[in-house]
Formats: C-alpha cells, sequence, structure tokens
C-alpha cells in the first residue's frame, strides 16, 4: 500500500515539475511559429519566389522542424536531452540545406529562358557553420553528464 502512494507522489511531483516547463516551452514555440509564419506573408508574394514554385512546401518543412526543435529543446531543458535535439536539429539542417538547394545549384527554368545560380560556397559555409554546432552541442552534453549533483 505505501509503494502505491509513493509512485502516486511522484507522478503529481513529476506533473508539477512539467507543466511549467511545457508552458514556457508552448509560449516560446508560439512566438517562433508567429514570426515564421510573418515571414512567410511577407516573402510569399515575391517575384522571384513565384518562378520556384517548390519554396512553398520547402519552406513548410523548414519552418514546422523549426517549430519542433524550438518546442522539443525548451522542454528538454536542464537534461541531456536537450543537446540530442540540438545535435539533431543540426544534422537536420545540414542534410535539408543539401536537399534543399540540390547541392548548391538552384535552376530556374522560365518560358525560353534557362537560369543557374551557384551558391556552393555559401552552402558549405552553412554547413560548416552547423558542424560547429553539433560540435558544441557533444562538447555541452559532456559537460553536463561530468558535472556532479553537488556543483
Amino acid at each position: 500500500m505505501g509503494e502505491v502512494e509513493v509512485e502516486e507522489t511522484s507522478s503529481k511531483e513529476l506533473l508539477k515539475k512539467l507543466l511549467p516547463r511545457i508552458a514556457k516551452a508552448t509560449i516560446v514555440t508560439g512566438i517562433v511559429g508567429a514570426c515564421l509564419l510573418v515571414f512567410w506573408f511577407a516573402v510569399r508574394e515575391s517575384a522571384l519566389l513565384a518562378w520556384y514554385p517548390e519554396y512553398q512546401m520547402l519552406f513548410v518543412v523548414m519552418a514546422w522542424a523549426i517549430v519542433f526543435f524550438t518546442f522539443a529543446i525548451r522542454v528538454t531543458n536542464g537534461t541531456v536531452y536537450k543537446y540530442c535535439f540540438v545535435i539533431g536539429r543540426s544534422l537536420f539542417i545540414i542534410i535539408y540545406i543539401v536537399y534543399a538547394t540540390n547541392g548548391g545549384m538552384l535552376t530556374l527554368d522560365l518560358m525560353d529562358f534557362h537560369l543557374t545560380i551557384e551558391f556552393i560556397p555559401l552552402v558549405f559555409i552553412m554547413i560548416v557553420t552547423n558542424l560547429l554546432g553539433i560540435a558544441k552541442g557533444v562538447l555541452q552534453a559532456i559537460q553536463f553528464t561530468s558535472e556532479s549533483p553537488a556543483d
């Protein structure tokens, strides 16, 4: 009988601990989502992007990924899982940038006009930046796990 009461108390404590964390994460995620929505409405009518119809789906996937990782990182703040999500976000961005930009080559086909834009150095800089983010996440995770509870 005493074991059931202990479990019940610990689940209530866990719920009390998680609810404020989830509420804060929801608020921050809502702000990030609102900013992405404003950006979407500002860029949606751009003349250059009208020539590139696939951008809508690419932007939606990237926006949902940003919203997901923002929420997940905020909820898991103070745990080692936060750093797993930070590393996962950087890996996702690397893969997605390479996929969305076709390796740094953008080709637009207009009626009788064929335009190819090569921005491989910019993609390389974004990949290196995210690789540094992965390294930072790994080092922070190592530091977090090496700290003793007394620290």
